[in-house]
Formats: C-alpha cells, structure tokens, sequence
C-alpha cells in the first residue's frame, strides 16, 4: 500500500516530466519558428529550408558550451548565418525575435496541452 507521501512524490515527479516535455517542445517550436524568419532571409525555399530548420530544432537540444545561456548560443549562431548569407542587417532583431518567438511558442504549447 502506498502512502500519502509516496503519491505526492509521484505526482510532483509527473508535474516535472510534463514540464520539461512541455518546454522541450516549446524551444523545438521556437527555433522552428526561428528557422523559418531565416530562410526568408537567406532566400532557402525546399529541401533546404526543411533542414536548415531541422539543425535549428536539434542544435536547441544540445547543450550550449560552458558559461554561456542556450539563447546566447543560439542567437550568435543566427547571426553568423546571416552573415554568411550577406543578410546582416537583419541581425539587430535577433534577441527581441528569439524572445517573441519564445514566448508565443510557451502559449501555442501550453494551450494544445490544454486541450
């Protein structure tokens, strides 16, 4: 027989599973959200949008190098790419787009995880 204290400790168990998994998907959603602003910088249309948002979503489930936030390793990686793509002006956007696109991604998942 089960205590009150063992169900507690499984139910808040199951509330951190259903947040991390929540919040995995809302930064997958994010940086899709993300890749897509880009390959409209970056002129990428097909196969090559497909992937480059692909990279985006597994480069966020990888851990950032030491001292540094996964936001801030992300942002510097976008700005490289529109560098590369000769699309640098459009790299002054990049920490309010990564926010805004955060936070509209954290409802969109919150509110199918309602449903």
């Amino acid at each position: 027989m089960t205590t009150l204290f063992e169900e507690r400790e499984r139910a808040a168990e199951a509330l951190f599973a259903l947040d991390e998994e929540l919040r995995f998907l809302a930064l997958a959603r994010r940086n899709k959200m993300l890749g897509a602003w880009m390959c409209e910088r970056l002129n990428l249309t097909g196969r090559e949008a497909e992937e480059y948002k692909s990279r985006l979503v597994e480069a966020g489930a990888a851990p950032p190098a030491l001292g540094r936030t996964a936001d801030e390793a992300l942002v510097e990686r976008l700005r490289a790419d529109l560098t590369a793509g000769g699309a640098d002006a459009e790299a002054d956007a990049l920490p309010g787009l990564v926010a805004r696109y955060g936070a509209e991604a954290a409802r969109t998942v919150r509110e199918q995880a309602r449903a």
